[in-house]
């Protein structure tokens, strides 16, 4: 049976690299990347399975597709583009820059439409089962005080999966992505440290918890899969139930 052969970006850590080693888990060969030296996540993912590492500054349209170009020439093909890659640099409001949004637009969304544009001409006539998948964030449909250009980004993030999903379709190319909500990764573990904060958002996540990198990656690895195949333009929202519940009008116990 031929593996799958798969590109995740921003893969060395979080979310990124739990993705990758659910693929890896299940056989995929892989691709990672990181603008930064590989810190050991080439090592863990190789003792699962064929595993490459390709440093590549991703926020620039040049970056997104040698990237590509390097992950073909590694694996000779690619049936799935994990778009992962991706940055906060939000402050208040008074305080934004013009260098703040076009940073944090082209990595979280310049990045992704090149990554996929430069994967899809990579395609082979007839190839069945390529997809590419997005990660946005529970914040591309719900608004964080603090996260104006975050928020605008990954907004933009679920209208370009959309659109690329009708764009594609005729091609055979599944466009899907995943709505992280919180999420306990290097990024995030400062502040659910800070004393009482986890306590705090356990109690309102109506599963009860905080989520794992893993509860993501397995999640990925489905919407790549042969079972979601007449699922396209759409975005699962992996947050323990965050969106689905309204603020309570009772008071704290």
């Amino acid at each position: 049976m031929t593996m799958p052969c798969i590109c995740v970006t921003g893969s060395t850590h979080g979310i990124g690299l739990a993705i990758a080693e659910a693929f890896a888990r299940r056989g995929a060969r892989l691709v990672i990347n990181s603008h930064l030296p590989d810190n050991g996540a080439l090592a863990r993912l190789s003792a699962l399975t064929e595993c490459h590492f390709v440093q590549a500054d991703l926020s620039t349209p040049g970056g997104a597709r040698n990237l590509i170009d390097a992950a073909h020439r590694k694996l000779g093909r690619l049936d799935t583009l994990v778009n992962n890659a991706g940055t906060f640099l939000d402050v208040p409001f008074d305080k934004l820059t013009e260098e703040i949004f076009d940073r944090t637009f082209n990595l979280n969304v310049k990045a992704y439409l090149f990554a996929a544009q430069a994967f899809v001409q990579k395609l082979t006539p007839g190839q069945q089962g390529a997809s590419i998948i997005c990660t946005g964030s529970t914040n591309s449909v719900s608004a964080e005080p603090g996260s104006v250009v975050y928020d605008a980004s990954k907004g933009a993030v679920l209208m370009l999966i959309k659109s690329l999903a009708v764009s594609l379709a005729p091609r055979g190319v599944r466009v899907n992505g995943i709505a992280p909500g919180i999420i306990e990764t290097p990024l995030t573990l400062p502040g659910l440290e800070r004393p009482g904060t986890r306590a705090m958002l356990d109690g309102k996540i109506p599963l009860g918890r905080v989520g794992q990198p893993a509860d993501v990656g397995e999640a990925v690895v489905f919407l790549a899969s042969d079972a979601a195949r007449y699922i396209t333009g759409h975005m699962l929202v992996i947050d323990g139930g965050i969106l689905a519940i309204q603020n309570s009008w009772s008071p704290p116990d």
